[in-house]
């Protein structure tokens, strides 16, 4: 709190900012002359909108065997990962895009809601028209 020159400054210091804290915040203010029954209200609103840091995504692939060859297994594996600041349920969307497999496009969707998520595509038998 800060007074100077008959003014009174309060602050709110959010910190760390976190996904949580966007939304509407109001400071009301109600000055009071008990001797003259008044009562003097009045109130400001801001809304504060946070941005949500974009989430990390590494990918690899461990092949079953020494080598990658037709016929071998291998999975590929992506993971997704939340900087801390955010606090609120985060759903994740994972799509898997390959090659033409027994004739159809492989994609596999998924959602969830945690901070970390690790999804893997299991690719077996490995086929020659499964490269790319």
């Amino acid at each position: 709190r800060t007074v100077s020159g008959g003014n009174t400054t309060l602050n709110l210091t959010l910190s760390p900012l976190l996904t949580s804290h966007g939304g509407q915040y109001t400071c009301v203010a109600t000055i009071s002359i008990p001797q003259l029954s008044l009562n003097v209200t009045n109130s400001s609103t801001v809304t504060v909108s946070v941005q949500i840091p974009v989430p990390s995504a590494n990918i690899s692939f461990v092949p079953l065997s020494s080598s990658v060859y037709s016929g071998n297994s291998i999975n590929i594996s992506c993971v997704f990962r939340v900087p801390s600041v955010v606090d609120i349920p985060v759903f994740f969307r994972n799509l898997w895009i390959g090659p033409t497999l027994n004739g159809s496009r492989t994609t596999i969707t998924t959602a969830q809601s945690i901070m970390v998520y690790n999804t893997t595509l299991l690719i077996n038998p490995l086929n020659t028209s499964d490269t790319g």
